[in-house]
Formats: C-alpha cells, structure tokens, sequence
C-alpha cells in the first residue's frame, strides 16, 4: 500500500463512535481535608491505656495535615497545568491514606484529562466505593468507558438524573455510546433531546456534528461544531474535532491552531500534543513529531494514545519492529483499543504477516465495516495470501460507491487480475490510469490485464508507454519483451533487452535474452546467456532452471542431473536447488526420486508452508494419502488463513476416504473463497463421494452461477443428470456449451452421451463424430468406439483404433484403453501385447505395468511377479497395485506377504469391491475366520449390487 500511515487512524472521523479525550465534566475539589473530629476520652479507662492512645491520636492528626498539604499542592499544580506533579501528589496522599475518596476522584479527573481512561475508570469507580457523590463521578466514568469503546457498558451504567443541564450531559453520554454501536438514528434522536434540554450543550451538538460527519455532510459537520464553539468557546472536545474535521480535509495547517488553542487553554491536555504530532507526521515533519510526542509523554507517560502515537511515528520512519512492541504493549493494557488495532494490521503487512495483519484487521472492520484504508489493507493480506477472490468481494462496497480512489482502483484491478478476470482488471487499471496518468506502473498493470484477454497489441502499446514515462524498470522491460515474444518480434525483443543492458547489470536481463534465443531455437546461444546469468549470481535459480531445460532439449538429462549437483556441492541446504532436482526427477518420470527430493527440501524448511504444500501435493499424485493427510493437518493447523493449506488438506482427506472431512474443509474453503469455481468442484466431488448427489448438484450450480461457461462445471452436472436420467436437462446443457463455445468438440460429446446414456446408439455416433471432426484426440475416438460397438460395428471401431495408434503411436491414453477393453474380454495376449509396447517407450508407466502384472498372471506367464513388483516400487501406495501385487502373492501360496498388501490396498480404496473380495479370500484362506466373515458383511452392507456378490454370500455362508 502507498503511504501506509497516511490514512492510519488518529481521528475522530474514522468510526461512528469519534475518538473521545479531555473532560468536559471535570471539577476541580476544593483543597480541603476532611479532618476527623477527635472526641474527648473515655475517662474511666485506665490511665496506661490512654498513654498508650496519645502517641497514635498525635500521628493520625500528623497524618491528615500532611495529607492536607499535599492535596492544596496538588491544587497548585493542577491550577499551572503541571499535572505530572499534581499527579505525583495525589498518589502521595493516596499512599498514606488510601481510603481518601476526594483524592481518588481528583486523581481520576487528572487521567481523564491525559487521556488514560483505563486508570480514571479505576480510580473513580474507587472513589465511588469511598462514598464520592455520584452525581458529580458517575458522568466521568462514563466519560472513561466512552473512550475505551465500551459502549453498552455506558448505556448500563449512566443514568439521566438531576438538573435540566445533569441530564442533558447524561443523554448526551448515552447518545454517543449508541453512535459508538452504531445505533444511529437513536443517537440522533438522543442528541436532539440533549439540545432541547440544554441549548448550549456543546456535547450534544459535538455528538450531532460527528453525526454529519458519518453521513459523509462534511459542511453541516462543519456549521455545527461552529455553533458548538460560538456556545462555549472554551469547549476542548469541540476544539479537537474542529481540527480533526479539518485534518481529515487534507487542512492540516488550519488544524493545528485549534490543537494549540487546546493547549493554551490546558497546558496539561497530552492529547493535544498528540494531535499536533499527528499533523506533523501527515506532512512528514517527522523530528517535530517526536518532540510533540515527547511533550505528551511528560504529561502522561503511561497513556495508550502517547504509545499509540509513538507507534505510529515508529511505523512511518520505517521502524516496523519498534511500531510493533510500541503496539503490544497498547493492546495488552488496552485490548479494545481500535487504532491501535487498526496499525497493528499495517504494521504485521509491513513485516510479510498477512495472516497475523488478518486478524487484527477483521477485528477492526467487524466495527468499521466500510473503513477505507482498513479495507485496503485487508484486500492487500488477502491478495498475499493467494485469495483473490476474497479481496474482490472485500472491495465491492467502497467500489459500488464510485469511489475516485486511484489506489482503490488499482487494488481492484490487481485481485481481478490474479482471479484472472481480465476485462475487469482492464476496467479498473483504466480508470485509474486516468486519475494518474503519468503512473508507469499503472500502465504495466494494464498492459498485464490486456495480456490476459490476449490483446497483445494494446498490450504493447501500454508497455511502450510506461517505459517512455522513465527509465525501463525490470517489471516492464521483462513484461514487454514477453509481449514481444508472443507476437513472435524477436528482434524487438532483444532490442528491448539491450536497452536494459546498457542501464542495468543483473542476472533477470542476461536471463531473459537466454529466453528470446530459446524461442527462436538457438539453443547456443540460449545457454551462452544464462551461463552469463549465472556469473552474474550464481544462485540465480530462473537461469539454472533454464539451463537444465536446455540440457534437456539437447537430451542430456545426465547433464542437467551433474549441473544440479554441483550447485548443491556449492550450497548444499539449498532449497530451491532441491526442488530443482525434484522437477527434473519428474520430467525424468523418477517420481520416487522426486518425492524424496521434496521431503529434503522440506526438511531444509519446515516453516515454509509452500514447500509443504509442494510435497503434500506430491504424495498425493504418488498416492500417499496418509502422509498427504498428516501433512495437510499440521500445515493447516499453523497457517489457519491459508486457503491453500486449507485446500491440500481437503484434497488429502477425499483421498483417504474422509469425504465428510472433505465436505467440512472445502464449505471452509468456500466461505474463504466465495467465487472459486475449483472449490466449488472438489465440494462437489466430496459430496458425490459421500453419496449426497443433491448436494453435488447444488455445489455444481452455484459454481455455474459463478461462471456459466466453465466446462468442468458443465461437464459434472450433465453427468449427475444424466445419473438420474434427466435427459432433457442434460441435453440443455449440451446445447448451451454449443453455443458458448461453438468451436469445442465438448458440445457434441455430451449431446452424444445423451443419446448413448438412451441406447440411440447412431445418433450417438453423429454426435461423437462431429466431436472427432472438430478436435480430433483420443478421448474423442475412444467415445465413437463405444458408439460403434452399442450400434454393433465393433470391427469398425477396431480398425479406426489400429489406423490410429498406427497415425499416433505415442498416444499412450489410447493405446492403455484397448489394452484394458481386451483386458475385461480376456483377450490376454492381445492386451499384453499393447501393453508391451506401451513400456517400451515408458518403462516405469504404473498402469502399464498392473495392467501387464495382472494379465500375465491370469495366463500363468511368469514375469507377473516382476511386473507388479516394479510397479509396487514406483507407487507403493495405490490401491490398484497393492492389490495387484498381494493377489499375485495370495495365488503363489505367500499369504505372509499378500495379506498386508491387501488389508492396505482395501484400506485406501473401501468402495472398490474386487479389492475386498480379494482380502475377504485371503483372510479366509489364513485361517481368520472371523476377520473374514467381517469383511463378506461389509462388502454387503456396503454395496447392494457388484458381479462378485454372489460369491461373496456363498463365502459368507462356508464360513
């Protein structure tokens, strides 16, 4: 954010509720004791008892004298604006008497008027209890609770009693404390009634113009604090929000006269000072500040608002960590203190906290829903912590305003951009260019957005613009060779780069020439770039990474594997060098290797919630859901705010089965997430998996509503309707992905799944060639095959496949669902011939490998074993193997071995019903009747139709 501490609080037009400080009941006691009257003694007591009492009777009236000077001291003192000494007297008399209640009451009138309401609550409600008059404390407690913010602790508590002027001063309290809860007609209504009471209330007509003020009538704000002065001039509270008002006007200069009129009028009024400071920091006069600020904590060292302003100070001169212990030390003594709540949000972005800002900033907007500048800082925590699009819904209110904020306006168009809603950020990032049209970095910004609706000739043109407002920054210049490159200029590309060269000697540049001779395929000279990269910095890891690419298109992946290495030799708790190794080992199609790289780096930095959440996701692609899943907890458990956290663990628990658990975290998700259409679709997911289709279906529509042309969406909900053999509904959405998106096969395919799901299998067929003509893929032939072979032209669909494996011989999908259809037809040799030349070209391809297991041990072949032991090693934790690999062990007569991997395999999939028939056999065979008599029941229980049920009840019933 820009000028953080300029629009930070320290004003009383921030909240309905103001800022109150001074004291406008405060009366000075007069500097009398009350002397106790010593009665004469009781003459018949003995004469070594009264000799005894003597002693102590002349130290108690010692005592009251002395007592009795220091309060006419305190007096004096108070009578001069010293008030630290008036202070320091009163606490001597307390000291020696501490049932002295005039002290009390005159000691909590002095924290009052300093502005520490905590301490003149304590001493006055003490006062009270010693028998002070209520009429003249009861009103400055409230006064006390007031400027702490306990609102329905005022309207508890003071009552309107008294004369016509008592109970306009209390009505007026009470009006306040509803304008602090926001109850603003009650409050308008009260002041009224406070005027009509007292003409020259000055409260009430104070509480009317911060009334004007929340209407946002700044002129009526204005005439009415005039009036207020024109009654009582000397009025403090009046003289403080005149120059407030006036402060928050950008009139700073105009404030400080009623500031020091503040304090001409009591020398003693630390807050003026503070207020002063507060100008001052505005216009950045930051050594005056801090000298208004030391004269404040003179006066009132301990006050929240001294330490409060002294953290603000801190704040804007860049001392975030001292801002910080300024500020905890406000909110330990003052929980409730909302500036300080609201600089604490500040302070923690400034220190890369978002989440810890998030907290503090929720507390505060729970008050000030509509609060500019903690709106904007809100928005910035959300947009750190990756969620766009709760920042969007966070700034609709001050948008749907119209609001000519430039820097509101960008804010908008940067969480529209990383929501990837590029017309909006476009809209946004204009109308602020327009406030600011000399911003090149508003001119970036757009060109960024025009780049997401691929308009990348405006794109250019606005980056041309921004690099001709000053000299190219590496921002542009990189976003403008980019743009370059995807209009295919090359030569303007390196021209770009050039320039840069000339101003600037980094690794980014010399970087981002390696790229441009990528794309233009001289691979030379690429690497001759990037290894001047690496000169340059030699941690530079864009550069490395580029390198190792570039040993890749060379294919030399043991070159690319020694590069990395030998980075690591060089820094060997390097991080990012680890992930490196686990990108490569993935392309390499290593995955254990890359898994165990991630759990190194993750290792090296097991605070970083994005290398968790790297190897969580990783473990779940390898199909450890139970390491994913204890993962996912203890990241979720630290970073609470992190949507991503929070998604992992959604993932991880769908993935061990825990649908309900998926359920509870993605609703979580989504409430964080209110326009994530991803969300929406896992919520669907986990919905389905735990049999709620209803609430799949609703879970899909409001994702729909939230983007009506996303496919995935689409494509979900014509399935479920077609599950419940809606084919009417089913067939609309098809046609409206026809119409959304004219030229996508998707269309037609699902009008085919229409016809098919009706067994009208030709006009199916037209509708999945249609399909076919428009993208022709795998999926889309493998659907005709299935149509062809519903109308009976299963020859057909064999040639079409064989002509096009033969076209695409690389079409792994494709040549894997032959495989498998010959497979359930058990042609074994047939599939295990596709499936041989499937792990020619992919030796470590996983379903392969099961496949290949399983058809070889159905015909004796007697590499089963080994095939599914490669396959164990590569993915130790899916369901589809374990099962593979412990019935090969179970028909080999090894129900050592077999039974652990079946018991793991049926653990990890509970619905799959050929997994749990296998396992009830082999606890059967081991002996463990009763295990697996549990078993045969839940299966039962647990499905009501699968081919094996039958041979599951005779089971069941041997047993």
């Amino acid at each position: 954010m820009r000028d953080a501490g300029a629009a930070l609080p320290g004003s009383v037009l921030e909240g309905a509720q103001g800022r109150w400080r001074g004291n406008p009941y405060a009366r000075v006691a007069p500097a009398t004791s009350e002397m106790t009257m010593i009665t004469r003694p009781n003459w018949p007591r003995r004469a070594r008892t009264l000799c005894l009492a003597l002693p102590l009777l002349a130290a108690a009236c010692q005592r009251h004298d002395d007592s009795a000077s220091l309060m006419a001291d305190a007096a004096r003192y108070r009578q001069r604006g010293d008030v630290k000494s008036a202070t320091i007297q009163l606490k001597n008399v307390l000291q020696r008497e501490p049932g002295q209640r005039l002290a009390r009451q005159q000691l909590g009138e002095l924290y009052l008027q300093s502005g520490d309401p905590v301490s003149a609550e304590k001493e006055l409600r003490r006062a009270l209890e010693l028998g002070a008059s209520v009429d003249i404390v009861a009103p400055m407690i409230g006064k006390a609770l007031l400027m702490q913010g306990q609102f329905e602790r005022v309207l508890e508590q003071v009552s309107v009693a008294g004369t016509p002027v008592q109970r306009a001063a209390a009505i007026a309290l009470r009006a306040n404390a509803c304008l602090g809860l926001g109850k603003i007609e009650e409050a308008a209504r009260q002041f009224e009634q406070a005027l009509a009471l007292d003409g020259a209330s000055a409260d009430a007509m104070l509480g009317l113009s911060r009334l004007a003020v929340a209407k946002g009538k700044t002129k009526q704000a204005m005439d009415m604090i005039e009036r207020a002065l024109a009654a009582q001039p000397k009025h403090i509270d009046a003289l403080r929000f005149k120059g407030d008002l006036q402060r928050a006007q950008g009139q700073g200069q105009l404030a400080l006269p009623n500031y020091e009129r503040i304090l001409a009028l009591n020398p003693a009024d630390a807050q003026a000072h503070l207020d002063i400071a507060n100008v001052r920091i505005d216009a950045g006069q930051f050594q005056q500040a801090r000298a208004d600020i030391g004269a404040a904590r003179k006066l009132a060292s301990s006050s929240v608002a001294v330490v409060h302003a002294s953290a603000l100070l801190d704040f804007r001169e860049g001392k975030t960590a001292a801002a910080l212990d300024g500020l905890q030390q406000v909110l330990r003594s003052a929980p409730d203190h909302m500036p300080s709540i609201l600089l604490s949000g500040a302070v923690q972005l400034a220190l890369a906290s978002p989440q810890q800002a998030e907290q503090h900033l929720q507390r505060y907007l729970a008050a000030y829903p509509r609060h500019a500048y903690a709106v904007k800082l809100m928005a910035t925590a959300q947009l750190q912590q990756g969620r766009p699009d709760a920042a969007i819904a966070q700034l609709a209110p001050l948008l749907s305003d119209g609001a000519d904020d430039g820097e509101l306006l960008t804010l908008a168009g940067e969480a529209h951009m990383r929501a990837r809603h590029f017309a909006q950020a476009s809209e946004y990032f204009e109308r602020a260019s327009a406030l600011q049209p000399d911003m090149p970095m508003l001119h970036t910004a757009l060109a960024l957005s025009r780049l997401g609706t691929g308009d990348s000739a405006r794109a250019v043109a606005e980056l041309e613009r921004a690099a001709a407002l000053g000299k190219m920054n590496a921002r542009t210049g990189v976003l403008l060779v980019m743009a370059y490159l995807r209009n295919q200029d090359s030569d303007k590309a390196l021209s770009s780069i050039e320039r840069m060269e000339n101003t600037q000697s980094n690794p980014l540049i010399q970087n981002l020439k390696g790229l441009v001779y990528l794309a233009r395929q001289d691979l030379a000279r690429a690497r001759t770039s990037f290894e001047h990269a690496l000169r340059i910095d030699p941690q530079f890891m864009p550069a490395l990474d580029n390198l190792v690419q570039v040993d890749l298109l060379e294919k030399k992946p043991d070159q690319a594997r020694q590069r990395l290495d030998a980075a690591l030799a060089r820094a060997p708790r390097n991080a990012a060098l680890m992930d490196a190794q686990a990108r490569l080992a993935e392309r390499s199609g290593k995955q254990p290797d890359a898994l165990a790289w991630l759990e190194k780096s993750y290792a090296a930095q097991p605070d970083s919630a994005a290398a968790g959440l790297r190897l969580g996701a990783m473990y779940l692609r390898a199909g450890a859901a139970p390491k994913a899943l204890l993962l996912a907890q203890k990241l979720q458990a630290a970073n609470p705010a992190r949507a991503d956290a929070l998604g992992l663990l959604a993932q991880a628990q769908l993935a061990n089965g825990d649908a309900t658990g998926a359920i509870d975290s993605d609703t979580k998700l989504a409430a964080l997430l209110p326009r994530s259409v991803p969300v929406q679709l896992h919520l669907a997911q986990a919905q389905l998996r735990a049999g709620d289709t209803n609430a799949a279906m609703a879970a899909l529509k409001k994702a729909l509503a939230i983007d009506p042309a996303q496919l995935d969406a689409q494509s979900a909900l014509h399935g479920l309707l077609l599950g419940r053999k809606a084919y009417p509904q089913a067939m609309a959405i098809a046609t409206a992905v026809q119409k959304q998106h004219p030229e996508a096969a998707l269309g037609d395919k699902l009008e085919g799944d229409v016809f098919l799901a009706q067994e009208q299998a030709l006009p199916a067929l037209k509708a999945y060639e249609r399909a076919f003509a428009r993208e022709p893929s795998g999926p889309a032939l493998i659907a005709t095959i299935v149509a062809l072979q519903r109308a009976g032209k299963s020859a057909l669909g064999e040639a079409r496949m064989k002509a096009w494996l033969a076209q695409h011989p690389a079409d792994t999908a494709s040549r894997l669902y032959w495989a498998s259809a010959k497979l359930v037809n058990k042609e074994f040799a047939a599939a295990m011939e596709q499936f041989e030349i499937v792990l020619k070209s992919e030796p470590d391809n996983i379903v392969a490998l099961n496949d290949m297991a399983w058809a070889s041990q159905q015909t004796g072949d007697q590499r089963a074993r080994g095939y599914a032991e490669r396959a164990y090693r590569l993915a130790p934790g899916s369901p589809a193997v374990l099962d593979t690999l412990g019935w090969i062990y179970q028909q080999a007569g090894d129900a050592k071995h077999a039974l652990p991997l079946l018991q793991k395999a049926a653990a990890g999939a509970p619905d799959a019903a050929n997994i749990g028939v296998h396992l009830a056999e082999a606890l059967a065979k081991s002996g463990d009747k009763e295990g697996a008599r549990k078993q045969c029941e839940l299966l039962l229980a647990r499905q009501q139709s699968f081919p094996q049920r039958a041979q599951v009840k005779a089971m069941l019933a041997a047993l």
